[in-house]
């Protein structure tokens, strides 16, 4: 039996790095490996973790991303320190095999394994920002306290390359899920009942629905859905929106008024649905007609892979790993922050045969991004940077 100890560091009401470590820890081989998770404050997620047999830790994660202030980076060396101490203790308690932290800005449990001796392994959740050379130094940092560096995409590789050279380190596996796994989604407790969709929106049944699932953070782009919406209301007023989601963090929720208030400027409450946080995600995409993700900056949106595993076909913006998602005859790619190309492609794929590109959507799904093929190639990983240590 080998522990693992997972590293998470950020401490949200909704997040696609929990979604993926969920999906890995209920697929991984419990006669083989035992799991715990490190968090820096309690989450909703935690009774999940501990539902699939993790051990749920609590301590200081230091982080060293983006600046969000003057004091960013020296409150983060405290923190840093401070960390060290901890993880040292939990991985001499729990006698940890492997560390594997997410997020490659946290830093700190890498440290330790290299101090205790102990295999590492990164997963860059990450895509590259202005200025890049921030990036390619805390990637310098990945790849000299880590034994594997995992990347989602392609477009993350970069961050790895130092004159002309790439990083021996990194291997790219795709995020992978169960098909329709209600118990792994978070929710509220104002679910309507199981009334039809349409029913719960009184639409009928020659609308056309363009789900959308998200954070409701800037990243993703929604006023540029909204603005869609707005063009499409009066040459094509049969096409409903509805977007499932909601703030995870405090200062987001400006965003989040802002989105509502842009609705009502626009006149469009009957034709754009905000329903918050639901638990019937599965449900609710079998009861739409195409799943739209307008995101200005994304890496591997997972809720592109439950689209594809419900058999919808994909709207989306060319952004980190989503042409690795949405190629081929699944769906449709349209540059960032334009309004006016989401409005073109979806005229253009309720022109076409879409429930055949749901079908094709599918079909890559099944090839490629499973939660089956997704812990295969992460246990397989594990078992090198094992074998090796």
């Amino acid at each position: 039996m080998k522990n693992i100890l997972f590293i998470q560091p950020y401490a949200s009401q909704v997040g696609g790095v929990d979604t993926v470590l969920l999906q890995l820890i209920q697929g991984i081989d419990k006669t083989r490996y035992r799991s715990f998770v490190m968090l820096s404050a309690p989450t909703a997620y935690v009774e999940k973790y501990e539902a699939l047999g993790a051990t749920v830790l609590f301590g200081p994660l230091a982080v060293f991303g983006k600046p969000t202030d003057a004091g960013y980076y020296i409150r983060n060396l405290y923190v840093l320190l401070k960390s060290l101490r901890v993880i040292r203790q939990f991985a001499l308690k729990y006698q940890i095999d492997l560390i594997h932290t997410h997020k490659m800005e946290c830093i700190g449990a890498n440290i330790i394994g290299k101090w205790l001796g102990i295999p590492t392994i990164q997963t860059v959740h990450e895509l590259a920002r202005k200025p890049l050379l921030a990036y390619k130094l805390v990637a310098g940092l990945n790849h000299i306290f880590n034994d594997k560096v995992i990347v989602l995409c392609d477009r993350s590789k970069i961050m790895f390359r130092w004159f002309n050279k790439e990083s021996t380190k990194i291997v790219k596996i795709y995020n992978g899920i169960l098909q329709a796994q209600p118990s792994l989604e978070l929710s509220n407790q104002s679910d309507p009942p199981s009334l039809s969709l349409r029913e719960q929106l009184g639409l009928s049944t020659e609308d056309l629905i363009a789900i959308t699932i998200a954070r409701l953070s800037p990243m993703k782009g929604l006023e540029y859905l909204i603005e869609a919406a707005a063009k499409l209301k009066s040459t094509h007023p049969q096409v409903k929106f509805v977007i499932v989601g909601d703030v995870a963090f405090e200062h987001e929720k400006p965003y989040k008024d802002k989105l509502i208030q842009l609705i009502k400027v626009l006149d469009l409450e009957q034709s754009v649905f905000m329903l918050g946080l639901r638990r019937d995600v599965p449900q609710l995409l079998r009861m739409s007609d195409v799943l739209v993700l307008p995101s200005v900056y994304d890496i591997f949106p997972t809720v592109i892979l439950e689209a594809m595993s419900m058999s919808l076909p994909v709207v989306a913006t060319d952004v980190g790993g989503v042409p690795e998602m949405v190629r081929g005859n699944t769906g449709i790619l349209v540059s960032p922050s334009n309004s006016e190309a989401l409005k073109e492609a979806l005229v253009r794929l309720f022109t076409m045969d879409y429930t055949l590109m749901g079908y094709e959507a599918n079909k890559l799904y099944l090839r490629e991004f499973t939660q089956e093929q997704y812990v295969h190639k992460t246990a397989a990983l594990y078992e090198a940077v094992l074998l090796k240590g």
